[in-house]
This record gives structure tokens, C-alpha cells and sequence, in this order.
């Protein structure tokens, strides 16, 4: 079950390796041609260190931002006369970052070339620096109060992504850094309660003191987990933890 939990194969990529195997090598630039066999290479693993990976991501970051830009979606980039509220919902990056592989096998309904867009695509990103993948797919810790507590996590390399069953999900094209991912993951042993394991993101504490606000962060990331203790004659009470709040006097 830990492996399961932790399992970085990018379900997508089918989608993804299908319009490469469309595009002649001989027909791309060098570098463009050896960056698509290099993803066709690939095993298709979103591993934090992979190189392979960060390659895939900067194409398909890519390939995104040139869909959004098509004559085709130009329409919607207009004003919507919502509130700012309703951005992320309306952006037309953010939509095709979500849909990219929908558009991939249909987008020749809209007038979209997905080929087009992947040979020039890949020459955009055989032009960048490389990058591996958890290079580019930090934790983007996000709190209501800024700055409050997400100033205090570590900077954390991740591996997964959004089409993985380790779901650190993120957006291609505008952000590979991920907002969101799994908010616990626990394995329990039914015959014997002791055996079990569990993890979640940062800490068992959510007071930014406690030395537990984010102990378990490194774990989590690896795809680790610690020992569930139930035994009252081991577990230890926290004072920051068992601290009473300060009482409220109504004026």
C-alpha cells in the first residue's frame, strides 16, 4: 500500500507520447528532435530528481502556453465582466493546463494543429536551461493570513504530479509548483494495530512553535511513513499542544 501511495507514473503521457510518434525527427530542428526521442525514452515516472521528467515538463509547459495563445481561443481572452474572484476559473491558460490532453485528441475541432503546436513546442523548450523535475515542482504552501505560515515551510522538492496516483497536483503551463496534494496517507493493519503507518504533509502540530508544525514534511515528501502509536503507556503529552487558550472577557 506505501507503494501504491507513492507511485509517480504519469498516467497521461499516452496522450502525450501518441502526438510525438505523429511528428518526423526529420523534419524538426536538431535539438528539437533530440528532446522528443529523449521523452519517447522515457519511462514516464515524475521522480523529484528525474532529468527526463523536467524535460517532459518544460515541452509540455510549452505546449500549453502555445494552445492558449491559438487564433482559436482568442475569443475567450477577453474580458469576462466577472469578478476577479472568478479568475483562475476564467483564464484561458489555466483551462488549457487542466484540458490539455482533451485538446490534444480533439482540438483539430477548434481549428487547433496539436502537431504544429508540439514540433514548435519542442524547440521552445530544447532553448531553455534544463531543469529536473522536482527543480520545478516545489510545494507552494498557500494560508489565509500571507506569510503567516507558509513562510516557515521549507522549500520542497516533490515528486508526482497531477495525472499521478501520488497526486501533487500543480498546473502546466502557468505554475509547476504544487497547491495541492495528498492531506494524509495512512496504511492500517487490522490484525495488528501497532504495524500501521502514516504521514501527512507538514506536522502532527499546527501551532508554527511546536517543533511538530512540520517534522513529518521530509517523510511526506519521499513517499515515507511513521508508526501509528495508540499505547497510552507510550505516547507523551505535548505542552505546546496541551496548552489552554487564553479565555475571552466580554466587555
Amino acid at each position: 500500500m506505501q507503494a501504491i501511495h507513492s507511485d509517480t507514473l504519469l498516467g497521461s503521457l499516452p496522450a502525450f507520447r501518441a502526438l510525438l510518434e505523429t511528428l518526423d525527427a526529420r523534419l524538426l530542428p536538431p535539438a528539437a528532435a533530440r528532446l522528443r526521442s529523449r521523452i519517447l525514452a522515457w519511462d514516464g515516472h515524475m521522480h523529484a530528481g528525474g532529468a527526463d521528467a523536467g524535460a517532459f515538463a518544460a515541452w509540455r509547459s510549452a505546449l500549453v502556453r502555445r494552445i492558449a495563445r491559438h487564433p482559436a481561443l482568442k475569443p475567450l481572452a477577453g474580458a469576462h465582466g466577472y469578478s476577479p474572484l472568478f479568475g483562475p476559473w476564467l483564464s484561458v491558460a489555466s483551462r488549457v493546463g487542466f484540458a490539455v490532453e482533451t485538446l490534444l485528441l480533439r482540438g483539430t475541432e477548434l481549428g487547433i494543429d496539436p502537431a504544429v503546436e508540439a514540433a514548435t513546442a519542442l524547440a521552445e523548450a530544447a532553448a531553455v536551461p534544463e531543469e529536473s523535475w522536482g527543480g520545478r515542482h516545489t510545494m507552494l504552501p498557500v494560508h489565509e493570513l500571507p506569510g503567516r505560515l507558509a513562510a516557515r515551510i521549507p522549500a520542497t522538492a516533490l515528486s508526482g504530479d497531477t495525472g499521478c496516483v501520488l497526486s501533487t497536483e500543480s498546473l502546466p503551463g502557468v505554475e509547476d509548483r504544487s497547491f495541492r496534494g495528498p492531506v494524509a496517507r495512512y496504511v492500517w493493519d487490522l490484525a495488528d494495530r501497532a504495524n500501521s503507518r502514516w504521514v501527512v504533509p507538514f506536522g502532527a502540530a499546527g501551532n508554527p512553535g511546536s517543533p511538530h508544525f512540520s517534522d513529518q514534511l521530509p517523510l511526506w515528501a519521499a513517499g515515507g511513513l511513521v508508526p501509528v502509536i495508540t499505547d497510552w503507556n507510550l505516547l507523551v503529552k505535548d505542552p505546546l499542544l496541551a496548552t489552554e487558550p487564553p479565555s475571552r472577557r466580554t466587555p
